[in-house]
């Protein structure tokens, strides 16, 4: 949590600071497919968990935004048990535009990398000793970016790896694969 309000301040104090500059930045709706796991006990105990995310965006650079999101992701029936999984996620974090190795234009595919950290919450019967508790999670990957028009751009892929610290009464850790994909919509303001 302490992360999350770190985040809130940072981001105030950076859009009072640029309160009298040109602004941009988007807002974009995601699907994320997360591939996790149970604590080994003979194998992997791999399952998938489906949901979503909302996102928003901050240019303070051509190249360097700020970037905030809450997302969930929820499974049932998980490896035939009954139980469920849902995990929730508050982040914020810093994401560069690569430099585009090929055409330039408002059409060219813009990719990027990003780090964002926060809180997590894990509910749901399948979360064992992790049931309704706070963990730390982290979220580090990139995508692409295909602009369609000047306000509306396709992400037809993002890649990340979901770490996240829930008790699991073996290492309290989970390696965790987040796929995703979306649509941006783009806004700026020129003061």
């Amino acid at each position: 949590m302490r992360a999350i309000a770190l985040a809130a301040i940072l981001l105030l104090g950076l859009a009072d600071a640029a309160a009298q500059a040109p602004y941009s930045g988007d807002v974009a709706l995601t699907y994320h497919w997360v591939h996790t796991n149970l604590p080994p006990e003979g194998g992997c105990g791999c399952f998938g968990l489906n949901g979503g995310g909302v996102s928003g965006s901050w240019n303070l650079r051509s190249r360097l935004a700020l970037v905030t999101e809450i997302g969930a992701v929820h499974g049932s029936n998980l490896l035939s048990t009954g139980g469920s999984l849902t995990l929730t996620s508050y982040l914020a974090g810093a994401r560069y535009k690569v430099a585009q190795p090929w055409g330039r234009g408002s059409h060219a595919p813009q990719p990027f990398v990003q780090l964002l950290l926060g809180a997590g919450h894990a509910g749901g019967g399948i979360a064992g000793v992790a049931n309704g508790s706070y963990a730390f999670v982290t979220r580090m990957g990139g995508g692409i970016d295909v602009p369609l028009n000047a306000t509306i751009a396709l992400r037809p892929i993002q890649v990340d790896y979901y770490l996240t610290n829930f008790a699991n009464a073996d290492n309290d850790r989970q390696n965790n694969l987040l796929l995703g994909a979306g649509i941006a919509f783009r806004w700026s303001r020129s003061k």
